[in-house]
């Protein structure tokens, strides 16, 4: 990534996250909108694609994703990458920074008649989205690092989107958070992302130079 589309994001991040607290903060008319959508998702839910949101909520709850984060740490540090492995460290820190934001801003969830999940914590911004936008990013990271293939990267980072967005729309469809949380979450995972990666400096070794089309 060069600097220039790295600032470029990191202002981009910072301008999304500002406005959507700011419609927090000041009760703005964002909320009605996030409110509008939350309802609809509860008057429209059906039972297949309730227990499949229901599973992948659970597949990636905080616990869960450090389990795979540890997986994927332990996988290079013993085979001696330990700069990759050094590269987890992201998911813990992005997860770790979401928790004092969400305490910052102590917004309430959503409230439904007969609600789905019940947590006790704060809601904006999200803890999946921001979980999932780290984990699946920091995995891309990898790839780029040790895969050649063009087909494969592009792969990774196909699946990563997929993944963030079926995170992220599962938390709204579940009435967990509403959508300004997720794409709060999503933002904060991606400064998460970029800035660890900047500050850690180059701890992963280049892929070889992909060959000219």
């Amino acid at each position: 990534m060069t600097p220039r589309l790295r600032i470029a994001l990191v202002l981009f991040c910072l301008a999304v996250l500002a406005v959507l607290a700011a419609q927090v903060v000041w009760h703005g008319p964002m909320l009605e909108l996030d409110q509008e959508v939350s309802n609809w998702f509860a008057a429209h839910r059906h039972g297949g694609v309730t227990l499949a949101m229901l599973l992948v909520s659970d597949l990636h709850q905080t616990a869960k994703v450090l389990a795979a984060t540890v997986l994927v740490a332990l996988g290079f540090g013993l085979g001696g990458e330990l700069a990759a492995a050094r590269t987890a460290l992201v998911v813990p820190a992005g997860m770790l920074l979401n928790a004092g934001l969400k305490h910052v801003f102590g917004r309430a969830r959503p409230l439904h008649e007969e609600p789905l999940v019940q947590i006790a914590t704060y809601s904006f911004p999200s803890g999946h989205a921001v979980a999932s936008t780290v984990f699946y990013g920091m995995l891309c990271v990898l790839v780029f690092a040790y895969v050649r293939s063009r087909w494969l990267r592009a792969a990774a980072v196909a699946v990563a989107v997929s993944m963030v967005l079926l995170v992220c729309f599962s938390r709204v469809y579940l009435g967990a958070h509403f959508p300004s949380d997720v794409i709060a979450g999503v933002a904060v995972g991606t400064l998460c992302l970029v800035l660890f990666l900047r500050i850690a400096g180059r701890p992963l070794p280049a892929a070889p130079a992909l060959p000219a089309p």
